[in-house]
């Protein structure tokens, strides 16, 4: 017990005592039925009924076999009998042999056989012994005097039942002298008190045992908990343990680990979060610094090709080449001083619960018309594989057909700069994925490089030369938005398949992302019109 813990010797003595006491208590009661009842059943009427029962069965067999005796003594007793036997009158033996079964019905078999034994005539009934039920008993008798006379042979069938019951009662009387006759004591008491006292014993050793096994696991785990919780306020999240073992503890493991899990992907998101706010603040302070020059620039460069008079054709056609260039480069940062804020003014989604397959059925006819035409001119095709089992999420329908126009958008350019002899291919296809639903956005392009797949949702992340690095940021967000999660794998069909995993509605996390949708439209920052678009 000293190398036991405090937990583990509790437990112990807990089940000590609640398995030696009631059997201390069973035992004493045990011993006391036992000596009353062995005292009780040894009685002088007891012996002496058995006494009168077994000579009344002594009686009953010895009046059976007399009366059996009897009969066989008269059937030899008829001269007919004799003189066919002396004579060897088969004819006549078995005319009498008949007419001896017909009249002693307890007659198994008759036969009637010479000095020498050789057999003169034999009859049966109609019947054999049946063995269960019946018991043979034979006799023999001369018929006639002198050393040559033929001998009669006669089989009676007893009652079984008589003859048993005889037996049993002699069986059960030898056991009861034996009990009596000194034994009793040893034979029924002492036994069950040593077994008794070794039950105790072994109780004892049980309990201890057993209260071990079963607390060690236990602590354990909990000692393992405990290192993990350790592990885990020093910041590493990552840190798991072990779901083996008993149903309750593999569950207790499985607890703790989705815990964690759930701790590791907030810590994602707020950190994901964070960062975007913090891109936000810059995007919103380039498209201002950006977009303020812009105008100035453009209308400079036009006055200077409307004031010049020359006659210097070159030169002319110098400064209409730069004003063209100027005005491409202006409309480029436009674009992308446009794209800079509308990411600076990201709103946060109004969620309202919805079918995820009702939404892309609602939303294909707008998203199947980002089909075009690759480098040889065939158009890329598009295709959707939506479940028919009903889909429940959370959503906003505006910013979540944003987040999916993005991956549609993303693959379809993928799918149409890639070179290749068919025409290209994009998928979208949503299932049930355990608990939740996966939204699967598959092409046939180059795929995302390895390098590129560690930060391809940070902002100003891209292998496209004309793009921003702003839509799979902006997609990313919208996911969380709505309580998912969104990463890049490679696609079945040779390009990138980018997978977004939803919650479904209620959920723990979906609920999490309504609350925080319902925060967001309290305090004025959210988005309250975009589930109704």
């Amino acid at each position: 017990m000293a190398l036991l813990g405090t937990t583990q010797r509790r437990v112990v003595l807990a089940l000590l005592l609640t398995a030696v006491l009631p059997l201390v208590s069973a035992m004493g009661l045990a011993t006391a039925a036992i000596q009353r009842v062995s005292s009780s059943a040894f009685q002088p009427e007891f012996r002496a009924q058995f006494e009168r029962s077994l000579a009344l069965y002594r009686d009953l067999a010895r009046t059976m076999k007399r009366a059996m005796a009897s009969e066989a003594t008269a059937i030899a007793a008829a001269s007919e009998l004799e003189a066919a036997a002396r004579a060897s009158d088969s004819v006549a033996l078995v005319q009498r042999l008949d007419a001896v079964l017909a009249s002693h019905p307890s007659i198994v078999s008759v036969a009637v056989e010479r000095a020498d034994g050789t057999g003169l005539a034999r009859r049966e009934r109609g019947r054999p012994l049946d063995e269960r039920r019946e018991r043979a008993y034979g006799q023999r008798r001369l018929l006639g005097v002198g050393d040559d006379a033929p001998a009669l042979l006669i089989q009676f069938a007893a009652e079984r039942q008589r003859f048993d019951e005889m037996a049993a009662a002699h069986e059960f009387a030898r056991a009861y002298d034996t009990l009596e006759g000194g034994y009793k004591n040893a034979i029924v008491e002492r036994p069950y008190l040593a077994l008794f006292s070794a039950l105790l014993f072994v109780t004892v050793l049980v309990a201890v045992g057993v209260g071990v096994l079963v607390v060690r696991p236990v602590t354990r785990r909990v000692d393992a908990l405990l290192a993990a919780t350790r592990l885990a306020a020093s910041g590493d999240l990552s840190v798991r343990v072990a779901v083996d073992g008993p149903a309750d503890l593999a569950e207790l493991g499985r607890a703790y680990n989705r815990m964690f899990e759930q701790l590791d992907k907030s810590r994602a998101r707020i950190d994901f979060l964070k960062r975007l706010g913090q891109w936000q603040t810059m995007a919103r302070r380039l498209a201002h610094e950006i977009k303020n020059p812009l105008t100035p620039i453009q209308l400079a460069v036009d006055e200077c090709v409307q004031r010049y008079r020359g006659d210097d054709a070159s030169f002319g056609d110098m400064l209409a080449t730069m004003r063209d260039i100027v005005t491409e480069e202006v409309s480029a940062l436009r674009r992308l001083v446009g794209e800079f804020a509308a990411f600076a003014r990201l709103p946060r989604a109004t969620l309202a619960l919805g079918d995820l397959g009702e939404f892309l059925r609602e939303q294909w006819p707008r998203l199947s018309m980002s089909e075009r035409p690759d480098a040889e001119g065939r158009v890329v095709e598009l295709s959707l594989a939506a479940a028919s089992l009903a889909m429940p999420i959370a959503l906003d329908k505006t910013m979540l057909y944003r987040a999916l126009f993005n991956l549609v958008e993303n693959a379809v350019q993928a799918a149409a700069a890639h070179p290749r002899d068919v025409a290209g291919a994009v998928r979208v296809e949503a299932s049930v994925d355990g608990e939740g639903f996966l939204l699967a956005v598959d092409d046939d392009g180059p795929g995302v490089p390895a390098v590129f797949k560690p930060a391809v949702f940070d902002p100003y992340v891209t292998t496209k030369k004309t793009g921003t690095g702003l839509g799979l940021s902006i997609t990313k967000k919208i996911v969380i938005d709505h309580g998912g999660a969104v990463e890049v794998e490679d696609s079945p069909l040779g390009g990138a398949r980018f997978v977004v995993r939803f919650p479904r509605a209620g959920s723990v996390e979906s609920e999490a992302a309504m609350a925080r949708s319902r925060a967001s439209a309290w305090t004025g920052t959210g988005s309250r019109s975009a589930s109704h678009a």
